[in-house]
């Protein structure tokens, strides 16, 4: 039986935008692939000309290592939606192909993860 994905479509769609908002806070688009984001210090955003002391250096560098692990958390996810989406336009939204055949994914656990690609059964495979 083919899901309905109107729904999930309309959340998958308000979460891609969220995840954006939040990279765009703490990463710029890769002008080489604007499929790819990369994370940016304070430093980065600031013009300033003067010679920063060691305290503001290690602050900077703390701050880009934050906004690194962050934009890798933030950016995984987005790849995640994403592909959901292009799953839905696809016709093969909610599938797991775990376990040697394909089956539906349960509505509770696409409710849960509207970008989940495995059932509850197979969630830890």
């Amino acid at each position: 039986m083919k899901k309905d994905t109107s729904y999930f479509k309309k959340i998958l769609e308000a979460e891609k935008v969220k995840l954006e908002t939040e990279l765009s806070g703490i990463s710029q688009k890769n002008p080489r692939n604007l499929n790819d984001w990369e994370a940016v210090s304070s430093k980065d955003k600031e013009d300033d000309e003067r010679e920063p002391d060691r305290n503001e250096v290690a602050d900077n560098l703390e701050d880009y290592e934050q906004a690194f692990s962050l934009n890798a958390v933030i950016e995984g996810r987005l790849n995640d939606v994403k592909r959901a989406l292009k799953e839905i336009e696809d016709g093969v939204y909610g599938i797991c192909s775990v376990g040697g055949k394909n089956h539906e994914i349960e509505d509770k656990r696409l409710e849960a993860n509207p970008a989940a690609i495995t059932c509850i059964e197979h969630k830890e495979d």
